[in-house]
């Protein structure tokens, strides 16, 4: 195994820790530190590349991932659009970037600094949701002082605040709040898209419990088991199914892995309670495509965002047969989405003018790469859910998660999305199993 000094770890340490600030940082910091985190890598271990690179194991892994993000870039050769595809794809180079940081530099990460990063991650994103919270009072109190010109929510008590956010419900929380902030002429510098907001406080959530686990502090058990409650509740706040679904999923297999049979048999009679209530809540819902086919009707927000999905989709689809080997190439995807969405015979939606993209990480890279492209990614998702199913239950609740927001989301076409896929994955990775079943070194060779 190799060694390193414990001056260089602990530096390697630092930045690694200060990663979990990622969720908090606006985007120029977020870029640094990104930036920062991966010329400090090459710089103290650049002599383990020389090393690695003849290791078969490792590049086997490298290549698992990062095969389907090339392809996905090279796709965007065969298209029209070739540097705005390049060019849009910046925001999610991480997902290149990061495995060669982690696979051919880094030496194996500590326990302890998996601690860290956790314990860090869980207060960073409470952090966030006091952000959260802060912002969306101001955009609704706007909202209410320049047009209902009634008394804005920021001067309720903190107990009405809640009970007011929870009975308006979040999409007029949160579409009130746009609002309020373009009457004032201010911008909402925080990022918001509640599905990624959901995935992270999932994470942070994970994280919370095994941070619990971890720790002999009893004030510190206490704190966490409370930040736990708060980032449950506003999972189930935010209309984000598939992360509500996931945790349910997964936190029997978590309670299983750190607490035994009992409790997770116990919570998995709740947990199918729990989803038999979304599925019964959310019935209008998935009658909703139904209805708007039917009638050629939209009639709340929630029907609009279903509709669209299931146009996205069908648009789609009339382009697979003809593009199924190689796709239609990265930079021609959107403009197609465009013309194609909306349209004319929609009511209400085609002065609307937004670009939607193709809600789905998976049909992204089958459209943009074709059935190579969907294969390359499936193969890594596979080896990554294999791998953690058998040495790392940790790791694969992460995975579950993350995989259910790629399903009806372009994930990893944000920064968002591809950081939490890379960082958590390759830190689990690294610090469990990776490395002592891929890098075997001997001492300072």
């Amino acid at each position: 195994m190799e060694e390193f000094s414990d001056k260089k770890l602990k530096f390697l340490g630092f930045f690694l820790i200060a990663a979990s600030l990622f969720p908090i940082l606006p985007p120029a910091a977020q870029s640094i530190l990104i930036v920062g985190f991966c010329l400090i890598s090459i710089i103290l271990y650049r002599k383990n590349f020389l090393k690695r690179i003849e290791n078969r194991k490792v590049i086997v892994s490298f290549l698992f991932f990062i095969s389907y993000y090339l392809w996905y870039l090279l796709s965007a050769l065969w298209s029209n659009g070739v540097v705005e595809a390049l060019v849009d794809a910046q925001s999610s180079l991480i997902l290149l970037f990061f495995p060669v940081i982690f696979l051919f530099f880094l030496p194996k990460i500590s326990q302890d600094t998996l601690r860290y990063i956790l314990l860090l991650f869980v207060f960073v994103m409470a952090g966030y949701l006091v952000l959260w919270w802060q912002s969306y009072i101001t955009g609704v109190s706007y909202y209410q002082v320049l047009d209902l010109k009634e008394l804005p929510v920021k001067e309720y008590e903190f107990i009405d605040k809640i009970s007011y956010f929870f009975n308006k419900g979040y999409y007029w929380i949160s579409g009130t709040s746009i609002r309020g902030y373009r009457l004032a002429d201010e911008e909402m510098k925080l990022f918001v898209h509640h599905n990624y907001i959901a995935s992270y406080v999932t994470i942070g959530f994970y994280s919370a419990l095994k941070s619990i686990h971890s720790t002999k502090k009893l004030l510190l058990k206490f704190a966490l088991l409370l930040i736990a409650i708060v980032f449950l509740l506003f999972v189930f706040y935010v209309p984000s199914i598939m992360n509500q679904l996931a945790l349910l999923i997964t936190l029997p297999v978590f309670l299983y892995s750190f607490y035994g049979k009992k409790i997770a048999i116990a919570i998995i009679l709740i947990g199918f309670i729990g989803v038999g209530q979304l599925i019964f809540k959310n019935y209008d819902k998935i009658q909703t495509i139904k209805l708007v086919e039917t009638d050629n009707l939209i009639s709340t927000e929630t029907s609009i965002i279903d509709f669209y999905r299931y146009h996205i989709y069908k648009c789609i689809s009339y382009k697979i047969p003809d593009n199924f080997f190689l796709g239609m190439g990265k930079g021609d995807v959107q403009p197609y989405l465009n013309s194609c969405l909306p349209d004319d015979e929609w009511p209400g939606l085609s002065e609307t003018k937004l670009k939607y993209n193709t809600h789905s990480q998976p049909l992204d890279y089958f459209i943009s790469g074709g059935i190579i492209g969907l294969f390359l990614f499936i193969a890594l998702l596979i080896r990554l859910f294999s791998l953690a199913f058998s040495q790392n239950r940790f790791l694969l609740i992460i995975l579950i998660v993350i995989f259910a927001n790629l399903l009806f989301e372009n994930y990893l076409t944000r920064v968002w999305g591809a950081f939490s896929f890379m960082f958590f994955t390759l830190v689990l990775l690294q610090t469990d199993f990776t490395y002592n079943s891929h890098y075997q070194y001997k001492s300072n060779q």
